[in-house]
């Protein structure tokens, strides 16, 4: 991504009204203009997408080139193309204007170098369990059908028992198929009880003999290895609905900047600073997933209530984002989990964050779990990191972040742990085990 999306920075959808991107312009810029407390580099992308937008000349060329992905999106300075006259349009106050000559930064991102790491494997394979499973449940079944066909029938109470060990069999199922049973609850129940009353035969009848004693055995024991069996395949079977192939092998992103990943209301509302700065975080880690192609990105993680920005998980290990705009200088977070500007303690997500990666690791054990705090400089600044190896949080300039990010999930190949997507996605936001 080469930039943000105008549409997407003033939050307005292609369709807005000259007088909606107006209020949208005049409330955000607003929140970002230095003079309130914003920052520079923000307000700047605010300013370019009110120029372009505002102009209706303008706003068409830019359109014609978002519908046309392979052409450069049209500078706000070049010459427009022949249009009828436009309508007058109010002009911003002068104490928001901004030089769109200013760049984001006076330095180009650092390039990203990656060797290629082969075709992505997918932990568990899908199908886990599914043949074990069915070779256990066909043997089983057998052995009951073989039961009952070989047993004598004289009463009802021996139709009674014949049904109740075939209920047996409905204990056995994988727990998705038996649902589709109808009385599906009041056979297992059935079974159950038969079963522990095949059990109970071996202690209080002396006179079975050594044939019937390892019949008994056998169904009870069989019983037992078979549901095993079926319930670690009914498990993965869910597993393999909810990270079916296409999102293991084709999708790397989920969740949208600046949202959480499950609009529960329990999160804290985000304020149109923070979505801007994290759609610019977002277009920073693009080259991450193009590098790692088992990388999976996710807006928004939650973990109950507590929502960060973004989460880079690649094989077993798992990058905790946050991201701030800050001046010029070199930074680096002390012992006690604070940020410091040249030496002097400064207010930042850094404290926030290194407990978010406590909770994290936390809850993905077998995961390798890390925080970084990516710093957006001001316009024409140069910002510089010292990182600690010891610390839980590791400051990256945005100059270098992707490249830093790339670096560190590398060593973990191109593996997916659909067992721990499936945590991070389904699970952790409400708060499950």
């Amino acid at each position: 991504m080469s930039g943000a999306d105008h549409y997407e920075v003033l939050n307005v959808s292609r369709t807005a009204t000259p007088a909606e991107i107006k209020s949208a312009y005049r409330k955000l810029a607003l929140q970002v203009h230095p003079d309130q407390g914003g920052n520079a580099a923000l307000f700047r992308l605010v300013q370019e997408a009110w120029d372009t937008l505002s102009d209706p000349a303008k706003r068409a060329a830019y359109d014609r080139s978002l519908d046309r992905p392979g052409d450069k999106q049209p500078s706000p300075r070049a010459a427009p193309e022949p249009q009828p006259a436009p309508e007058p349009q109010p002009e911003p106050e002068p104490r928001w204007t901004w030089s769109t000559d200013q760049p984001w930064s006076s330095e180009p991102e650092a390039p990203i170098q990656a060797t290629p790491v082969g075709p992505v494997l997918a932990y568990p394979a899908f199908g886990h369990w599914r043949i074990p499973a069915l070779v256990a449940l066909l043997a089983y079944t057998g052995l009951i059908v073989a039961i009952l066909a070989s047993s004598s029938y004289h009463g009802f109470w021996d139709y009674a028992l014949g049904v109740a060990t075939a209920a047996m069999i409905v204990v056995a199922l994988p727990p998705y198929w038996s649902r589709r049973i109808p009385l599906h609850r009041l056979f297992k129940a059935i079974g159950v009880l038969t079963a522990v009353g095949y059990l109970a035969t071996l202690f209080m009848k002396s006179d079975l003999n050594g044939s019937g004693r390892a019949l008994v055995i056998s169904v009870v024991a069989g019983l037992v290895v078979v549901r095993i069996f079926t319930s670690l395949w009914s498990k993965n079977h869910a597993l393999d609905v909810a990270i079916d192939r296409d999102a293991t092998f084709e999708f790397n992103l989920w969740g949208r900047p600046g949202e959480p990943l499950v609009n529960d209301l329990l999160s804290a509302p985000i304020s149109s600073y923070d979505v801007l700065l994290q759609r610019r975080t977002a277009s920073l880690l693009d080259p991450v997933l193009n590098a790692l192609p088992a990388a999976k990105l996710v807006h928004g993680a939650q973990l109950g209530a507590m929502v960060v920005d973004h989460l880079l998980l690649n094989g077993h290990r798992a990058a905790v984002i946050l991201s701030q705009a800050g001046p010029p200088g070199t930074y680096a977070v002390d012992p006690y989990g604070g940020l410091q500007l040249d030496g002097q303690p400064v207010d930042s997500a850094a404290p926030a964050l290194q407990g978010a990666v406590e909770a994290w690791r936390g809850r993905l054990r077998p995961v390798d779990v890390r925080g970084f705090l990516i710093i957006h400089p001001e316009p024409n600044g140069r910002i510089s990191t010292q990182p600690r190896a010891d610390a839980a949080v590791t400051c990256l300039s945005a100059r270098f972040a992707a490249r830093d990010l790339t670096t560190w999930l590398h060593p973990e190949g191109c593996k997916v742990d659909r067992k721990v997507l499936y945590d991070i996605l389904h699970r952790a936001p409400y708060g499950l085990r």
